[in-house]
């Protein structure tokens, strides 16, 4: 890898992990302070539709770009511990304290699943609006910066 390689994967690192922070501390802001909760609120609410999101692009089942309750999967403890890489019994106290927040619903006796009403709540609109508008940011950034699929830089896709 070459000095310039380098320049850019830090700089795309630098961006991404910006993201990431304003992302963690908004999630914090909605969970009381507790950006892990978030981080086990939006796990848990990816599980539950990752079967539905591949590949990566907009589902025409999503309305209003959320994908109906009847479509959900109940996801567990378990599987948002080991996608986290976090302990199992951490998880599940997070997961309960969600569900008597009114964030998480408990389906099964091991299944936790973040509703779409959950999902239309203002707060959690004005979240997923921030996190558009960042994530658009980091677009620009790159683009900006002749980085990426728009300007055909370092993060374009390869012609066959």
């Amino acid at each position: 890898m070459d000095a310039t390689d380098l320049n850019v994967t830090r700089f795309v690192n630098r961006l991404g992990l910006d993201l990431f922070i304003r992302t963690a501390v908004a999630l914090a802001d909605l969970f009381g302070g507790d950006a892990l909760r978030g981080l086990i609120f939006v796990s848990a609410a990816h599980l539950n539709v990752a079967h539905l999101n591949s590949p990566r692009i907009l589902n025409p089942l999503a309305s209003d770009g959320l994908f109906p309750d009847s479509l959900r999967r109940p996801t567990s403890a378990y599987a948002v511990a080991k996608f986290l890489g976090l302990p199992r019994e951490t998880v599940r106290r997070h997961l309960l304290a969600l569900v008597e927040a009114g964030f998480c619903a408990r389906i099964e006796e091991n299944g936790y699943v973040v509703t779409s009403e959950t999902l239309r709540r203002p707060a959690l609109i004005r979240l997923a609006r921030y996190v558009q508008s960042q994530t658009m940011s980091v677009v620009d950034d790159l683009a900006a910066s002749g980085i990426g699929p728009t300007a055909g830089g370092a993060g374009a896709p390869k012609a066959d």
